[in-house]
């Protein structure tokens, strides 16, 4: 009976994956859309979508995507006031056609087309860390399914010990962040088992046992999966692990509820600096295949878009990544945003999501110079930070962003960084699975010490 119901599934395995084949041949299965159909998109062809509010109750509104199939239809659409070029850079560019199956991805391709036409949920990988599963709504996420839960106390003491000990030496608040995900959201099929929320919990709870102060953005997104059931889609990319800008707003948002109440941030007068009607959002349908889809292809994921949030109000800022000669000026969306990128092609090559801020640097630091009273930031992040640093700046004198993965240092080097940049807040921010993640705490002595026998072995 056994080997009947395994002929059997080999049997569909391989229909599945010739219907695949054919469908590919003939172009009769979905394209994803995006560039494809504009090989020199001008300002004409880029898509209007109105100011939807993100946290009126904690839930953003769904933006229109009907512009996005005028786009696909070749009919011109208006663009939003971007002051400072953007239209120049991005009406200039010459991106070259995203085709759906290109060769050095072609396995790729086809098996996920198999595994949407078998309709599995599950798609496995050869790094059971990397497994990709479906959510709803068509979102997918990572699974480890060799998961075991990790003690986290040394992680939580060792947090503990290092912001106790920048308090004390430069009189400096530090306030841990813990960033949600969208399991934050959505459960895991029964039978997967994923311990990082409950591993979070553990350090919130030491960190808050040592006098250390903490906010927790997961609650805000549990409440706007509690209030619409698309949120999930809506606050993350379907097929990428990070949040969307829309999410990162509505973490901005719960954060900077926080600097106004325990850190002197004067946000009373500017509401204007975290409510999302103060925006005009411009959204590029199908152009990104993030770090899920890539392991599936667009087949089994489909693409996401991105948006574009532009104040409308003025802003000024000056931005530079000193490690990598990067110095540029002027408002909020081209000088901490990069939408020059979007001429870049190629889904399995580009990563849209780092129009945020350009990319996880050593450090960037982001000056406002239309507020050079407020607080001085430098936070500690990992990459939900790309997304989440722009805003921030809003309401900063100057952000400081460090992504401690490419730091080459200790403890003792990371307090000079400290003593050199002379922040006002430090923030601790990383979502709740990388928290086990040794090279994102380089400045914590368990952490480097992991960090550097890997490498050792490495070189071996």
């Amino acid at each position: 009976m056994s080997a009947r119901r395994n002929t059997c599934t080999a049997l569909l395995f391989l229909t599945g994956l010739a219907a695949a084949v054919i469908f590919l041949c003939l172009g009769l299965l979905p394209r994803p859309a995006g560039f494809r159909d504009a090989v020199k998109p001008s300002p004409a062809a880029l898509t209007a979508v109105r100011k939807d509010g993100v946290r009126r109750s904690a839930v953003p509104a769904r933006p229109d995507r009907s512009a996005a199939h005028a786009i696909r239809q070749g009919r011109p659409l208006s663009l939003p006031d971007f002051s400072g070029g953007v239209e120049d850079l991005i009406g200039g560019a010459e991106p070259a056609i995203n085709d759906l199956l290109d060769r050095e991805h072609t396995f790729i391709q086809l098996y996920g087309g198999a595994q949407r036409l078998l309709l599995h949920r599950v798609v496995e990988d050869p790094d059971p860390k990397y497994t990709v599963v479906k959510l709803t709504d068509e979102v997918l996420t990572f699974a480890d399914l060799n998961a075991q839960p990790r003690d986290m106390t040394v992680r939580a003491d060792e947090l503990s010990a290092f912001a106790q000990r920048v308090e004390a030496e430069f009189q400096t608040p530090v306030l841990y962040v813990q960033a949600p995900s969208k399991l934050d959201m959505a459960p895991l099929p029964d039978g997967i088992s994923d311990y990082s929320g409950a591993e979070a919990d553990q350090v919130l709870a030491a960190l808050s046992r040592c006098g250390v102060d903490t906010l927790d953005l997961r609650p805000a997104f549990r409440a706007a999966a509690a209030e619409r059931p698309d949120a999930l889609g809506e606050l993350f990319f379907h097929t990428d692990h990070h949040w969307t800008p829309a999410g990162a707003f509505l973490g901005y948002q719960t954060l900077c509820e926080k600097l106004a109440a325990d850190y002197g941030f004067s946000l009373a007068d500017d509401e204007m600096l975290t409510d999302p009607d103060s925006f005009t959002r411009t959204v590029f349908d199908g152009v990104f295949l993030g770090s899920q889809g890539k392991r599936v292809g667009t087949l089994y994921a489909g693409t996401d878009g991105i948006e574009i949030w532009s104040p409308t109000f003025s802003t000024s800022f000056t931005y530079t990544v000193p490690m990598s000669g990067i110095e540029r000026e002027g408002p909020f969306v081209t000088s901490l945003l990069f939408p020059e990128r979007l001429a870049q092609t190629g889904y399995y090559d580009t990563n849209p999501y780092t129009i945020y801020a350009g990319d996880d640097y050593l450090l960037s630091r982001a000056v406002n110079h239309n507020a050079p009273n407020a607080p001085r930031v430098l936070i500690l992040r990992d990459s939900f930070g790309c997304a989440l640093t722009p805003f921030l700046s809003l309401v900063s004198g100057e952000v400081m962003a460090v992504d401690p993965r490419n730091f080459n240092g200790d403890q003792e080097d990371m307090m000079e960084y400290l003593r050199w940049l002379k922040p006002d807040l430090v923030i601790v921010m990383n979502t709740a699975s990388s928290l086990q993640v040794d090279p994102l705490f380089p400045y914590l002595p368990t952490a480097r010490a992991a960090a550097l026998a890997v490498q050792k072995q490495e070189a071996r």
